[in-house]
């Protein structure tokens, strides 16, 4: 028993260094990668069982049809997933999508076994079983994003997806042996239980590591959904270039496919003998890409560049389809399908991931989906069509489809040479790279060859800017063939270079480097230093427990103090690290150096680097410390607080942020905080607003950290913002509409929106306008000089004058909204030019916005535009022109006081309070009802000095 214990340890020793896993976070990987090892296993059992009985039941001839139903199903299917997406949480799709596939595997077993699901109900498994295998991979990644972390993921991905290749290894073997023992059709029985495996880790793996976070959590591990991808490729050439060339890659794979399955049904007709056939091929096509991945691919991506290596995959099969035509026998489809099979998922997958390089990585998450299905999808049904076509329609052998097979190929070449030169001229565009100066000196011209040597170039002879671009490109390959470049930039004069490399070297593994980067420990930029500390702890042979003191206890506090912030980093969201480490000892301890600590400055660098610590390993114990130092005086101090609190992404935080809002130097912070806490903030932001528990001063700001999202959330909010909000809101959130309609046209703002929205400004001016209208008239009426009518008349003339400034808003408001609908470089002069221009450049601009108006707009606003002119004449025969009713006094305040703009109903208030006149005391009792609680305070008071007069 010892000696099995021991060997148990020395084997989860061994896992933990070679794979690159942490002790705590070995079970859940191993549960996640047994998980894909099932679902694989389960596919390459289900999918040689179908394949045979589809084949020996309706012959290759139903294949074309089979494509193009499988095509159609799945862009619906991925349609209606992502509204079943939006509308139930992920955690109970994927238990019914379990639940659901083996009931589905049972009642395919069972009626196949009574004979029911033979002839065309066929297609209903075999469409079936290109659905499951695209959808239940996609749940499982899915999750596993919400496991991990981006930095962990790097980590463990790669050992969890071994999973997945030893799945597609085991799943085709044990069916070509299972074939000896069970009938084809009970093969999915054994599916079934195996599946069933699946559900209980999936519950587990959600219950204990994704049930835990928080919504600002899942937001930020989830794949972001803004722009439309096939916009975004169409936006970019090398996109564009990328995704055709996958898409004829598909359509020729389907029609190797075809080939394939046709021989082999010509060739082996005994069913069983059928489903051993394709078990063991699809194994043994795993078992060679596997082989070719580990002791090929790079050798051939770098001796021959991306743009060569991506011509041995068609050149493969163009030798093969030619070999056919002259050789139409088994073994040599066999041939082309290991060629397609095999370098598909090695040399062309990693030629692809290169190519991809100088695409940012947001760009590239969010177009990956489209390209994986709908791309495939659509030239899946493309291969149908064509063999229906072909074979169906035209009546000619399987092995006259090379010929077709190698017309498509000579296109793919075609399109292979220009990916390639889009690719270096994208390149070249990245090396150009430079934010920080945009004259040509600053750059410098580097050759562009094969990827690997113009990226080892870039680090050894570009500048610093050139070189941070490109380490931030290789952070996304993790490459090992670029270790000993980025190692020789340990040396570089740029600190920002110097801590950038030390991350890219954190995720290769080809040396310890723990003694060259130990000495920079004590580099005199403090994110070198932190980067530094984190690689040390990865890495550090002996007890990294001992480094950690060692580098605690310095004198040198910058080292001290980024030491704790580099631990901090690296246990951010691992509670038992944490304990393991003390880290919220040394927190306490680090607090108490704070009393002994009398140098100003290194106090105050000793607060930001215990801030940074509880932001980033989210310690609870220690949050009131965030809270206190929120409110500092010292601005360094605030602002680190204002982001620590965002770090821990925890809800407690969010109004205490917010309200640093108004402060001119903690504002930036306060909104880069805000943001930080992802998409779902934007429902606590907006609910703030409309319940008004969101300070006056704070809001306006609060409605531009929304308008930073460019999603359609945001500019459904925004559009709620307009509504009855105060005018700082309105105006910032129309503001806010402007910029993201003409920046991101994706985004839909119904046009009928805004034309009624404009239609309601225009209503609000003119009621505006003859509210004034009343109040002068009942001005010249009254007798100046009563004392009550002096008073009387002052507060008449205070609200005049708050009604005038409404006017000048409602304007801006009108003219705003005018800017979303048409383009803001036409519309903004015209407000100007009617405002403040000489006469004929009003007469102008009105003249131009009766050309660009729709005729409902134009019948609305070109009067108000005209009115505005007639500077400080408000008569009723201007108010007729606008079909403006002239208002009575107790009409006029009814309409100020149900407004939602409380200065103008205090200042209502206030002149009612002035006339003493108890025919206003419905509109008081009114007030008594209103949402605002100081309007309700001065109805009441004014109701009681009523009350008072009259008795």
């Amino acid at each position: 028993m010892n000696y099995l214990i021991s060997f148990i340890k020395t084997f989860q020793t061994y896992i933990l260094k070679a794979f690159d896993l942490k002790e705590e976070e070995l079970t859940k990987t191993l549960l996640l990668q047994l998980n894909i090892f099932l679902i694989i296993t389960v596919l390459l059992i289900v999918k040689p069982t179908i394949n045979s009985l589809f084949l020996s039941e309706l012959s290759s001839d139903a294949l074309p049809l089979g494509y193009v139903l499988t095509a159609i199903m799945a862009v619906l299917g991925s349609f209606f997933y992502d509204r079943a997406l939006e509308k139930y949480p992920l955690n109970i799709i994927v238990d019914r999508t379990l639940i659901g596939s083996v009931i589905s595997l049972v009642i395919f077993g069972v009626a196949l076994n009574f004979n029911l699901g033979y002839g065309f109900a066929l297609y209903i498994p075999y469409v079936w079983v290109a659905i499951f295998g695209l959808l239940t991979a996609s749940q499982f990644w899915v999750m596993a994003n919400l496991v991990y972390n981006v930095r962990e993921a790097k980590r463990v991905f790669g050992f969890i997806g071994a999973g997945a290749i030893g799945g597609g290894i085991f799943g085709g073997y044990l069916t070509s042996l299972l074939t000896n023992i069970l009938n084809t059709e009970d093969l999915l029985f054994v599916a079934a239980t195996l599946l069933m495996c699946c559900l209980p880790i999936t519950r587990y793996i959600w219950k204990n590591e994704v049930l835990k976070l928080n919504p600002f959590q899942v937001s930020s591990r989830s794949n972001p959904k803004a722009e439309s991808p096939f916009r975004l490729i169409k936006q970019s050439k090398l996109l564009s270039l990328i995704a055709v060339v996958i898409g004829i890659s598909v359509l020729v794979a389907k029609l190797v496919d075809y080939q394939y399955s046709d021989y082999a049904s010509r060739f082996i007709k005994d069913q069983d003998e059928l489903t051993s056939f394709f078990g063991f091929w699809f194994s043994t096509l795993s078992v060679i890409s596997l082989l070719i991945q580990l002791f090929l691919t790079k050798r051939i991506v770098g001796t021959f560049g991306v743009g060569k290596s991506l011509l041995w995959l068609p050149s493969g099969i163009l030798l093969g389809s030619f070999l056919l035509l002259i050789v139409p026998q088994l073994w040599v489809v066999v041939f082309i399908k290991i060629v397609d099979g095999s370098l598909k998922q090695s040399v062309n997958k990693a030629a692809t991931e290169l190519l991809s390089i100088p695409i940012p990585i947001e760009i590239k998450k969010k177009t990956k989906t489209f390209t994986d299905v709908v791309v495939d999808s659509i030239a899946t049904g493309m291969a149908g069509f064509i063999l229906i076509f072909f074979i169906n329609g035209l009546d000619i052998s399987s092995t006259y489809i090379s010929i077709i097979i190698i017309g498509l190929i000579l296109i793919w070449l075609y399109f292979i040479y220009h990916l390639r030169n889009e690719y270096i001229i994208s390149f070249k565009s990245l090396l150009e790279y430079n934010p920080a100066r945009k004259d040509k000196a600053a750059k410098s011209e580097i050759k562009v060859t094969s990827i690997i040597e113009t990226v080892i170039r870039v680090f050894e002879t570009g500048n610093e800017n050139q070189i941070l671009h490109m380490l931030h490109k290789t952070l996304e390959v993790k490459d090992e063939r670029f270790f000993y470049a980025i190692k020789a930039l340990l040396n570089n004069p740029s600190a920002k270079v110097r801590a950038l490399a030390i991350e890219n070297l954190y995720f290769l593994n080809t040396e310890n480097l723990c003694p060259d980067v130990e000495p920079m420990i004590y580099d005199k930029d403090q994110q070198v230093t932190t980067s530094a500390f984190r690689y040390l702890l990865k890495r550090y042979q002996q007890n990294p427990v001992e480094l950690l003191d060692k580098y605690l206890s310095v004198e040198d506090n910058t080292i001290a103090n980024a030491t704790l912030v580099g631990l901090s980093m690296e246990l951010r969201n691992n509670r038992v690290m944490q304990d393991r480490f003390g880290l919220e000892q040394r927190i306490e301890n680090s607090l108490a150096q704070l009393e002994q600590t009398s140098i100003e400055l290194e106090r105050t660098n000793k607060i930001l680097a215990i801030l940074e610590t509880i932001g980033n390993a989210k310690v609870e114990r220690f949050y009131p410390v965030i809270k206190t130092h929120i409110y500092s005086d010292n601005v360094p101090i605030a602002n680190t607080a204002i982001l620590a609190a965002s770090k821990t992404l925890d809800k407690q935080f969010i109004d205490l942020i917010v309200s640093r809002l108004s402060g001119k130097d903690t504002r930036k912070s306060a909104m880069e905080a805000l943001y930080f806490y992802g998409e779902p903030i934007i429902d606590i932001l907006f609910e703030g607003l409309k319940t008004d528990s969101i300070d006056p001063d704070d809001s306006a700001y609060v409605v531009m950290v929304i308008g930073k999202f460019d999603s359609q959330k945001a500019i459904n909010t925004l559009m709620k913002l307009t509504d009855d909000m105060e005018h700082t809101v309105k105006i910032e959130a129309i503001e806010a509409l402007k910029h993201l309609k003409w920046k991101h046209p994706h985004l839909k703002i119904r046009d009928r929106f805004i034309v009624d929205k404009i239609l309601d400004e225009c209503h609000l001016y003119q009621s505006t306008l003859s509210v004034i209208h009343t109040q002068i008239v009942l001005q010249y009426k009254k007798n100046p000089e009563k004392l009550e009518t002096k008073e009387e008349n002052e507060a008449r003339n205070g609200l005049i004058h708050l009604l005038e400034l409404r006017l000048d808003r409602q304007l801006k408001r009108i003219f705003q909204f005018l800017g979303v609908k048409y383009p803001p470089q036409d519309v903004d002069p015209i407000l100007n030019a009617i405002l403040k221009g000489q006469e004929e450049q009003r007469i102008h601009a009105i003249e131009f916005l009766d050309n660009i108006l729709d005729i409902q707009l134009k019948k609305e606003l070109i009067p108000v535009a005209e009115s505005i002119i007639q500077v400080g004449v408000i008569s009723e025969e201007n108010l007729k022109n606008l079909n403006v009713k002239v208002l009575s006094e107790s009409e006029s305040y009814l309409a100020l006081l149900k407004r939602k703009d409380i200065k103008l109903k205090l200042a209502v208030l206030y002149l009612i309070e002035k006339t003493r006149d108890p025919k206003f005391t419905p509109l008081l009792e009114m007030v008594l009802e209103d949402s605002n609680g100081k309007a309700r305070k001065k109805a009441a008071e004014i109701l009681s000095s009523f009350k008072r007069i009259s008795a």
